[in-house]
């Protein structure tokens, strides 16, 4: 059975919110049976409020803003949380010990599961942020699994695509086209899988399109959710 409340923090965007909803509710009925669905509660949070207050030149802004959210799914009476963005990861140390629940991180999943697969030379995809950062980075090297991002210019490429199609749930032939080739530059430099960061990827590219293993991080998410989740 469920023995914890899943809390979600999501709306960035709107689309994958949809999909971690979907995953939970199948992954726990593959786990306890189809007589049950599972307990969810979500704040949806207005993706331009979080662009404007991580847009503004420190990060207190956004740092509040994300606790104030946390904490009103901790007041709902949420057990635990989810943050239902990779790029958004990147607030979490400053964020999560101000809200006072358990946190399954993304990040963290995603690199035992990277980990565990044995690859040791890994692509990562997803917004400047996440490709440019050293969250993901840091936690795969702490693991000895070395990261490669696409150039700067394809950088730009993936994330714009993300921000005007993906997340308002667009998806072209085109746009797979273009990570696709982007992934097989990866290829060519020697990674021998490739992380979906971003939670949007996953609903364009899936594991058919493409040769090298891929880590879809929506549902690595799910997964550890649904796991903690029926725990006792």
């Amino acid at each position: 059975m469920q023995n914890k409340t899943i809390g979600l923090l999501g709306g960035i965007g709107w689309a994958s919110t949809l999909e971690y909803y979907r995953l939970i509710n199948e992954m726990l009925v593959a786990r306890i049976g189809p007589a049950h669905s599972a307990r969810i509660l979500l704040v949806s949070m207005d993706q331009a409020d979080f662009v404007a207050h991580a847009s503004q030149p420190d990060s207190h802004a956004i740092e509040q803003f994300l606790v104030g959210e946390g904490q009103r799914l901790r007041d709902m009476g949420a057990d635990f949380f989810l943050l239902c963005a990779n790029g958004a990861h990147r607030f979490a140390p400053a964020v999560v010990p101000r809200i006072g629940l358990p946190f399954i991180s993304i990040v963290e999943e995603t690199a035992k599961r990277v980990q565990q697969s044995g690859i040791r030379k890994v692509g990562l995809l997803g917004v400047k942020q996440t490709m440019a950062g050293r969250f993901y980075h840091d936690a795969l090297e702490q693991r000895g699994i070395a990261t490669v991002t696409p150039d700067a210019a394809d950088q730009d490429i993936l994330h714009d695509l993300i921000y005007t199609e993906l997340v308002q749930n667009i998806f072209t032939d085109a746009s797979r086209k273009i990570f696709l080739a982007i992934i097989e530059k990866l290829r060519r430099q020697g990674v021998q899988g490739v992380i979906l960061g971003c939670t949007e990827i996953p609903l364009l590219i899936q594991q058919g399109d493409v040769d090298l293993p891929l880590f879809n991080t929506t549902a690595i998410h799910c997964e550890a959710a649904v796991a903690f989740a029926i725990e006792d």
